[in-house]
């Protein structure tokens, strides 16, 4: 005969459970058809009840004692435990899986709910075609890679489906054309005046964690309508892993600066231009440029003491490194080269690198950026962020 499970016990485990099932996430106290309250909720031994071979993983060594105690039992759906019990699932649910499982689960359940709730980030996500190309971006997605970096809890405000904020280029007309930059940046100022604006000035929205995929210039323009206004965490796509979350690295590159030398004699009323050569995550070379800025003054970043690749920025730390190296270049020449008309901007760079890059420019005192997209021919002249 089945023993009946110590109340305590079995309290124990819905509160660490938070009331969901520890294999599916299902909520347990509410019915998905009718959304009554109901206790839906069952408790399954990982070590069986019993020694007998009826009772599955009953053979295991544990005391009979510890078997109805809440570290051998977990929270779960009638599917789940049905499915956990069967002859069949043996095998792969063994004992020390469930275990990981259930530790797992109740894990995340006493970190999400030991957040501060003023520490609720509100989820931007942009994605586009580059070049043909789209990667996934989901809610999920993004939910994961927050509670992966940061000790934030992602929020998904203002709209009846809860997705957030979205801004969707992917299928707008004629990829890398006019009429494509044109249709894109109106998109991006749609949702940034009319719908994230608004959450700011109703302070539905402090902090903001921001997901991009899209062609580099519309990552600048992105990062360029995010001020100072707003608080933002950047996040990428690392092709070391296929995710958003950033990987947990130790390392922090340095940024350096290679600038020609100030020009005395030029004359401060003419306005005159100058090229930004980003190589971060790859090279751009000097005879890769248009032919009307190569003889321009070139200002070249690159990552110090290594060779520029796809992982250069792969931490937040790294993201912001980059960052302060383009504020401290943009801060020199707001000095020296006060008759700066346009700073013509080659980039190559990580997706995260653009946005870092759009949100350092101050347009009341820094020169308009002309954004240059790579093409099949060569670099062109696609967006003026002023």
């Amino acid at each position: 005969m089945r023993r009946k499970i110590p109340t305590p016990e079995r309290m124990r485990v819905w509160v660490r459970s938070g009331g969901r099932c520890a294999v599916c996430g299902r909520y347990l106290l509410e019915g998905k058809l009718t959304h009554e309250e109901f206790s839906l909720g069952e408790l399954a031994h990982i070590v069986g009840q019993q020694t007998t071979k009826g009772s599955p993983r009953g053979d295991y060594d544990l005391p009979v004692a510890e078997r109805d105690l809440a570290e051998n039992l977990m929270l779960v759906c009638a599917d789940d435990h049905d499915e956990i019990d069967r002859n069949g699932a043996l095998d792969t649910l063994t004992v020390d899986r469930l275990r990981k499982i259930k530790h797992s689960h109740e894990d995340w359940v006493r970190r999400m709910t030991g957040l501060d709730r003023s520490r609720g980030t509100a989820v931007v996500r942009m994605i586009g075609a580059v070049r043909g190309n789209v990667v996934e971006l989901s809610k999920p997605t993004a939910s994961a890679a927050v509670l992966h970096s940061d000790d934030r809890f992602p929020e998904f405000p203002l709209s009846y489906e809860q997705y957030g904020f979205e801004i969707d280029l992917r299928h707008l007309p004629a990829e890398g054309t006019e009429i494509y930059w044109t249709a894109a940046t109106a998109a991006i100022d749609e949702v940034i005046e009319h719908k994230l604006n608004q959450a700011v000035r109703g302070e539905h929205v402090r902090h903001l964690s921001l997901f991009a995929f899209a062609r580099l210039p519309l990552l600048v323009y992105l990062g360029s309508r995010l001020d100072d206004t707003y608080e933002v965490a950047i996040y990428q796509r690392h092709r070391s892993t296929n995710g958003w979350a950033w990987p947990e690295v130790t390392s922090v590159p340095a940024f350096a600066v290679e600038s020609p030398p100030i020009d005395e004699s030029a004359d401060a009323g003419e306005p005159v231009g100058a090229a930004l050569v980003l190589n971060v995550s790859g090279t751009i070379q000097p005879d890769e440029l248009p032919q009307e800025v190569a003889d321009l003054p070139r200002h070249v970043m690159t990552p110090v003491g290594q060779t520029p690749g796809v992982e250069t920025i792969s931490s937040p730390a790294a993201l912001d490194a980059f960052t302060e190296t383009v504020r401290a270049l943009l801060s020199r020449l707001e000095v020296t080269d006060k008759h700066l008309s346009v700073l013509h901007v080659f980039a190559a760079m990580p997706l995260s690198a653009g946005v870092a890059l759009g949100r350092a420019r101050d347009p009341h005192v820094h020169p308009p950026f002309l954004i240059y997209d790579r093409t099949d021919s060569g670099y062109t002249p696609v967006l003026e962020i002023s």
